[in-house]
């Protein structure tokens, strides 16, 4: 395990340096170009940011449960030898493509959204549909985190009360940073140990047992302030604060790692096959989904952090560099789940278990008790779980008013309000005495994918138009194009075109198919 850490850790930094360097100076990267959080500066969406407050914000959001879930799973259906070459390949070369490619066009028109840039280079009706299925996509994402972060709360009160701690520190630091000149560095330290109180707060002050449904409705009311709220008054030191929760547990565990005499107890390969998902190719990237390439990364990126970015060599270090690290949190993850047993992996039961199980294991090695470790573990999920939250809502606001073509104050409430309607009604619905959004979860990494695809589509377009050779775009196109297309008409074929699930699978396999041939089309007809 130690070898193959070390092996991550040095391939990443190299592929930093030198890839990200190249795609600065083949994109013209210019620190002389005013950023949108510059010339559009509104004190409110448009703030420039130093870049490591910034990296905070665009970590928590992209990051959440996706790079511990996929490859955990991944590892259990094909082994971890396929899961950790996807990882390192993935991150590097598609999934930092990818983000850096969204937050270059964002910051290159204006701070439009990916989909937007879409619309205005391929056409509108192109456009407009690709903005449709990514409000559908963000708004599906706040159903699913809203009823898992409500579940969290009803079944464990201490990280409802750190959570609402947590919240209220993050406020605070944010009228520091902003309304006083105290120095930055003493804010950290001020406010990252003020933090971490939360954790014994809520050990000792749980919050009161409300029910699932009440802890929705308080969740769906935070979302909505912290949508509204200035950038700089929430959603940055909140993000910021909440990435030290895994930065700590990322330290302490890979430091656990190197302590640790833990062997690899899980296949290198399990077989082309599995039964209960199919094949490898295309099961295993669209499992490992966030570990190596998530379309709502480019949400994100062309979404709040192409409205913060202070200059355009930042791209480089928040955007590529945030993919990168979260391919190390996936490398992490999967080294939890290797060195279980088979019947300490069922006793964990979910991947987030496994995960809190596998990286107690490794924190023990340095002295820390295994149920201190797991409790922290839990509660840095379930802050990521928040974070993903509010910032779909703030998305999902900014995507509903290009798409609308309408932008003011006033939209701002209305917008946000809007967005949270379908949430609030879906998360109390169920099916067969399940959640409803668990009918089609089998769905969500193949269109969270696909979305990947249209947004890669969409720079190698954007290059394109603006006589950037685009050369080392095309094989990471291929491969989200072909990927998440082979997974949804399986599921279409599998599950019939006339059940909920195929036949959502085939709408969203011509949705893809129409934009990709439309965004083709254009690159061969004008060249």
């Amino acid at each position: 395990m130690i070898t193959l850490l070390l092996i991550s850790l040095v391939f990443f930094a190299i592929v930093y340096r030198v890839f990200g360097t190249f795609m600065d100076r083949r994109c013209g990267i210019d620190d002389s170009n005013k950023t949108p959080a510059h010339t559009l500066e509104d004190g409110v969406d448009y703030v420039p940011t130093r870049a490591s407050i910034l990296f905070g914000h665009h970590f928590s959001s992209i990051a959440g449960a996706g790079p511990i879930v996929g490859p955990i799973l991944a590892a259990m259906y094909f082994g971890w030898g396929p899961t950790w070459l996807w990882i390192l390949i993935g991150a590097a070369f598609v999934g930092g493509i990818h983000d850096y490619g969204a937050a270059f066009i964002s910051t290159r028109t204006g701070g439009k959204s990916i989909a937007e840039a879409m619309r205005s280079i391929v056409g509108k009706q192109t456009g407009r549909l690709f903005a449709l299925f990514v409000l559908l996509a963000l708004i599906y994402v706040i159903i699913v985190f809203l009823d898992l972060t409500a579940s969290t709360f009803t079944s464990k009160p201490e990280v409802a009360t750190a959570s609402g701690w947590f919240i209220f520190v993050a406020l605070g630091f944010g009228l520091v940073l902003n309304r006083t000149k105290l120095p930055f560095l003493l804010s950290i330290a001020i406010f990252v140990p003020v933090t971490y109180a939360g954790l014994a707060i809520g050990h000792f002050f749980p919050a009161p047992a409300i029910g699932n449904n009440a802890w929705a409705a308080i969740i769906i009311v935070y979302c909505f302030i912290a949508a509204i709220l200035p950038v700089q008054l929430l959603l940055q030191p909140r993000d910021f604060l909440s990435s030290t929760f895994l930065y700590v547990l990322m330290a302490a565990g890979i430091l656990g790692v190197f302590f640790s005499s833990h062997t690899i107890q899980i296949e290198a390969f399990t077989g082309w096959n599995h039964p209960k998902v199919g094949t490898l190719v295309p099961i295993l990237f669209i499992t490992v989904a966030c570990g190596a390439c998530s379309g709502f990364h480019s949400i994100v990126s062309s979404g709040t952090t192409s409205k913060q970015l202070s200059r355009e060599s930042d791209i480089k270090r928040v955007n590529y560099g945030a993919m990168l690290v979260e391919g190390v949190v996936a490398v992490f993850a999967l080294g939890t789940i290797a060195i279980l047993s088979e019947s300490e992996r069922a006793a964990a039961g979910t991947p987030v278990g496994i995960f809190a199980s596998g990286t107690a294991r490794f924190m023990s090695s340095l002295g820390l008790p295994q149920d201190l470790a797991m409790e922290f573990t839990l509660l840095a999920v379930s802050t990521f779980l928040l974070t993903t939250l509010d910032t779909c809502t703030r998305l999902s606001r900014f995507i509903l008013e290009e798409f609308l073509q309408a932008r003011s104050s006033r939209t701002r409430w209305i917008g946000t309000a809007a967005v949270l309607i379908l949430p609030a009604i879906a998360v109390t619905q169920t099916i067969g005495g399940e959640p409803a959004w668990k009918a089609v979860w089998p769905l969500f990494g193949a269109t969270n994918q696909l979305m990947a695809a249209l947004a890669l589509l969409t720079f190698m377009v954007f290059l394109k138009s603006k006589k950037i050779r685009y050369g080392f775009v095309i094989p990471a196109v291929i491969i989200m194009v072909v990927m998440p297309l082979s997974a949804l008409a399986l599921m279409a074929a599998s599950n019939g075109v006339l059940s909920l699930l195929g036949g959502v699978s085939a709408a969203m396999f011509l949705l893809g198919g129409f934009v990709t041939t439309m965004s083709v089309r254009y690159v061969l007809k004008s060249s």
